[in-house]
């Protein structure tokens, strides 16, 4: 073999010694990762979802072909956005603030995603919320939803968007604490409620100095 044969044989040989280290690195590049305290890890293989969840910590993967999302499992606070509904008689009024303290099951966590997506908290627990408030306010007037039942109107909301998710998601999220403020309605009702609650307060004052 010539010498020319040779060093054409040994610099495709570097070559092809280069590619593999380059690949290699690049592989446990794209491999590793790591899956945050509170959060567990997800997989998803040429796209289809993995039945394997990961622990917080440090991981490897197949590289290339596998992608990883991690699920917060402990408790989290959200914030909905703002809600307009109708009451019984007719009066459009807006909830302005309402939070939601929810948390999802390790255990259930493969099972929302086949089922409802990565944004299953927005389908079993917000869309269920704005829903069940928009429900209960068309079906009670405006004096119900901002005086007499108003403080029924959490645990209303509450118990029944549990037993959606009960039964939609096999109660694979739980709502620990719900906050329903005080809708904003129209500002001449306001008055009059304001104006009511004037003439009570002067009629308790009299009736005590009496």
């Amino acid at each position: 073999m010539g010498e020319g044969n040779l060093s054409c044989c040994l610099g495709c040989a570097g070559i092809l010694t280069l590619a593999v280290v380059i690949i290699s690195v690049a592989a446990i590049i794209d491999g590793y990762h790591e899956i945050e305290e509170g959060h567990v890890g997800v997989y998803f293989k040429f796209g289809a979802l993995q039945d394997e969840i990961t622990e917080p910590g440090v991981h490897m993967r197949q590289a290339f072909v596998t992608r990883t999302r991690q699920v917060l499992i402990r408790p989290e606070e959200e914030s909905l956005q703002s809600l307009e509904a109708i009451t019984k008689d007719g009066i459009e009024i807006t909830f302005e603030g309402i939070g939601v303290l929810s948390r999802t099951r390790r255990d259930k966590v493969v099972v929302l995603i086949k089922n409802f997506g990565m944004d299953f908290k927005k389908v079993l627990i917000h869309d269920r919320i704005r829903e069940d408030l928009r429900l209960f306010c068309a079906n009670q007037t405006i004096d119900q939803v901002y005086n007499e039942k108003f403080l029924e109107i959490v645990e209303a909301v509450k118990s029944d968007v549990e037993d959606q998710i009960i039964s939609l998601g096999n109660g694979g999220v739980e709502i620990l604490n719900l906050v329903i403020p005080k809708p904003d309605i129209p500002q001449d009702i306001a008055l009059n409620y304001k104006q009511v609650k004037v003439q009570w307060t002067e009629q308790l004052v009299a009736k005590q100095q009496k």
